[in-house]
């Protein structure tokens, strides 16, 4: 898995940060990591904050798609990966987001400001100067054989599926 995330990726891959504490080690995780010469960071215990960027995508993606469901029929992880997959090229693609520029504490609360122009993680790949031209390229190619409403109807059917499939198991 790690593997297609490294091919997939626009940007070299430096660090990864599984979401799991140090009680526990995925020690595939470490395996992998060090012979890639990729950095493997862990939370830190009593540390509340720790994992904000997973947690966010968490609910931004994981809860927002699948919902709080319980979801523990075996049947429906092929139906799972099948629906990140899709989900990956629908938000990255078609699905801008605003930034927070800044954050300023006044009295008991706090002032955020954001972009003015909200902008899709293709559309800041393409401006990103370290991102080399070949790798644009193929985005480009890949961007122009997308539709949305395609991916989003794919996205509809794959959650029912899952929903069928595990209310279906626990009937059994």
């Amino acid at each position: 898995s790690m593997d297609v995330i490294v091919l997939r990726s626009p940007f070299p891959i430096i660090m990864m940060h599984p979401d799991s504490g140090s009680e526990f080690i995925n020690w595939h995780a470490k395996r992998w990591s060090e012979s890639k010469k990729v950095a493997l960071s862990r939370s830190e215990p009593y540390k509340k904050n720790d994992n904000m960027y997973v947690e966010e995508r968490n609910g931004h993606v994981v809860r927002r798609y699948l919902g709080y469901m319980r979801l523990d029929c075996i049947d429906v992880v092929p139906l799972m990966n099948e629906l990140y997959d899709i989900l990956t090229l629908y938000l990255n693609h078609f699905k801008p987001v605003r930034r927070m520029t800044s954050k300023e504490r006044v009295g008991a609360k706090y002032v955020r400001k954001y972009e003015k122009i909200a902008k899709t993680p293709y559309m800041r790949v393409l401006e990103n100067s370290a991102v080399s031209e070949r790798t644009k390229k193929r985005l480009r190619r890949e961007h122009e054989t997308l539709n949305p409403l395609t991916l989003k109807r794919k996205v509809d059917s794959l959650r029912k599926k899952i929903y069928d499939v595990q209310k279906a198991a626990r009937n059994r």
